[in-house]
């Protein structure tokens, strides 16, 4: 498999992929004995956005927001003007968050929530200093981001649907993802990740999941379906930019540099499944638009079974997995 090699956009990357995985008011962690600052608002309002913020309070900072609004549905919320504050001052705003559906009763741990958020923002200098850097690398002082996602367990059917994940990050690309996985529970998860663990003696903390939960988690996961897809709104043409200044050469020449590094790696892959999505990486670079990478076994694939597999036959991989990807 290809390695990035600009630093700049393996860090976008990365950035891309925290905020796909974490709660759209993922940014500094704040402590639970951070101060929540509101407006008045109505008394169930309330305590619907403390809930939804509690699990950023982790670190000591403080939450603001301007405005709380009912929604249109039952369980909805509308969260305005937000700014979260970390210990050391650093801050992100977020204009908008919107909950059309979530679990309440187990705020903690829900089985299910439907959530979009806008213009997320966080200035360079409240990053880490290798984002930072990166993000200036490539024009930027700050990134703006909008997304929404959303999931469902069924405990019947003993599955995650990850329905739905869009984070959209402007001037630079949008990430989807979507993943539906059986043989879980949320009492699975817990287990296996340590949540069910009775607490060491003589600790305030729980004890580690054993290999054993998390192993037999595992054997019984199977994959239903997935996809990924990312869509250039201007990344690529920033990295080549910020290369071709960093090596003194032309924005065109390192484009060039990059697709041929790829085809060297394609001439040297030993199998037909890495040729193959190389092949689609050299076609979206050349004409950046969107690639996307789906995974549609024609019945749920074990994931340990895959993993096995993957190491020894990536045709045999390919076909478990029923995996493709498209360049569009």
């Amino acid at each position: 498999m290809f390695l990035v090699k600009s630093r700049a956009l393996s860090a976008v990357f990365a950035l891309a992929a925290g905020f796909a995985l974490a709660v759209p008011v993922a940014a500094p962690a704040f402590a639970e004995d951070g101060r929540i600052a509101t407006v008045q608002a109505n008394p169930e309002l309330q305590k619907r956005a403390d809930l939804l913020m509690k699990g950023v309070l982790d670190g000591g900072g403080k939450v603001s927001w301007g405005a709380l609004e009912a929604g249109a549905g039952p369980e909805s919320l509308v969260i305005k003007q937000i700014e979260l504050t970390s210990p050391d001052g650093k801050k992100v705003t977020i204009e908008e968050i919107s909950v059309r559906t979530m679990d309440w009763a187990n705020s903690k741990e829900p089985r299910y929530a439907d959530i979009t958020f806008r213009k997320l923002t966080v200035a360079a200098d409240a990053m880490e200093k290798e984002q930072a850097d990166s993000l200036k690398e490539l024009g930027l002082d700050s990134v703006v981001v909008n997304g929404e996602f959303a999931f469902k367990f069924d405990e019947g059917e003993k599955s995650f649907d990850l329905a739905k994940v869009t984070v959209d990050f402007a001037e630079l690309g949008e990430l989807r993802l979507r993943l539906k996985l059986t043989g879980i529970t949320p009492a699975d998860l817990k287990t296996a990740t340590g949540g069910d663990k009775t607490d060491k003696p003589g600790t305030d903390k729980p004890a580690a999941p054993g290999n054993d939960a998390a192993m037999g988690l595992l054997s019984r996961l199977n994959l239903a379906g997935a996809a990924v897809a990312f869509k250039d709104k201007g990344l690529l043409a920033r990295v080549f930019k910020a290369d071709a200044k960093k090596k003194n050469i032309s924005e065109a020449a390192a484009k060039a540099k990059l697709i041929e590094e790829l085809t060297e790696e394609r001439g040297k892959a030993e199998d037909e499944v890495t040729k193959e999505i190389l092949d689609s990486v050299i076609k979206f670079v050349r004409n950046p638009g969107e690639i996307e990478f789906v995974a549609s076994p024609s019945s749920p694939a074990n994931v340990m079974m895959a993993f096995m597999t993957v190491m020894g036959n990536r045709a045999t991989f390919k076909q478990l997995l029923g995996l493709s990807v498209a360049v569009k």
